[in-house]
């Protein structure tokens, strides 16, 4: 019976790995096909994987730049959108003001903040750092707010019981109630900070995966403006499994 449990857990696994390992085959077979037949829409695979190999230098610095402004962008934005769900929760007439304004701000065209920041920062990290905190904020409000309110109404009974003071009750009971939502909102988080990050760094700047994406539409370079939309695709699962790994390592129940 063990051995039955065993071949099925196998076999489960192996489709696991073989059903994306054979659609990422036939995307790239469709990819070969069009690149064949209409070279000004798509680039050959293989010139993209030679224009990476032949700068990886270029990539990479370009690639800094972006995570840079991403990854302070999102400890901002995840860390104000943490710190405004803990007090909604604790004063509940704040919600009604505060999610508004959020929904607002998630709604506002990142492009269309992009040049007011500009205008307002100067040519520098600071716009494009905002804009990512910006990107990031909303995902992790929401997550937040739901997390923290989804307590167990019998554990907060025996809380409330033992005359636990809010500080006790957050840190005690919602905060790890909240652990999931947390870390879902964090994944959605990362992933806006990175397309907010490359998205600001359309107009104002020369550096940045944004910034080689525009160089490239700009002089019909196909091959750099996909390696460079590969590198930032790869970067974002990259960062998305870093915090899995951080879940995991986190929650054990």
């Amino acid at each position: 019976m063990s051995g039955l449990t065993g071949g099925l857990a196998s076999t489960q696994t192996a489709m696991r790995l073989l059903a994306p390992a054979l659609m990422f085959l036939l995307l790239g077979a469709i990819w070969q096909l069009i690149a064949f037949n209409q070279t000004s829409i798509l680039p050959p695979l293989g010139g993209v994987a030679a224009d990476l190999a032949a700068r990886p230098g270029f990539y990479l610095s370009n690639l800094w730049v972006t995570m840079f402004a991403a990854l302070v962008g999102f400890a901002l934005g995840a860390l104000l959108a943490l710190l405004l769900a803990a007090t909604v929760i604790h004063f509940a007439f704040l919600r009604a003001a505060v999610v508004p304004v959020a929904l607002l701000l998630n709604v506002t065209p990142i492009v269309a903040i992009s040049p007011a920041l500009i205008v307002a920062f100067g040519f520098n990290a600071v716009p494009h750092i905002i804009v990512a905190a910006v990107a990031a904020f909303f995902p992790m409000l929401i997550n937040a707010m739901a997390g923290l309110q989804s307590v167990d109404p019998q554990a907060m009974e025996v809380f409330r019981s033992m005359a636990a003071s809010r500080s006790d009750i957050f840190f005690r009971l919602r905060l790890p109630s909240s652990l999931h939502f947390l870390f879902s909102g964090a994944k959605l988080a990362i992933t806006a900070a990175m397309v907010g990050a490359i998205v600001s760094e359309f107009m104002g700047t020369s550096h940045g995966i944004g910034a080689t994406i525009v160089m490239a539409t700009t002089y019909l370079n196909l091959k750099q403006m996909w390696a460079a939309i590969f590198v930032s695709a790869l970067s974002t699962l990259v960062l998305i499994g870093l915090v899995g790994l951080i879940e995991r390592a986190t929650i054990r129940w």
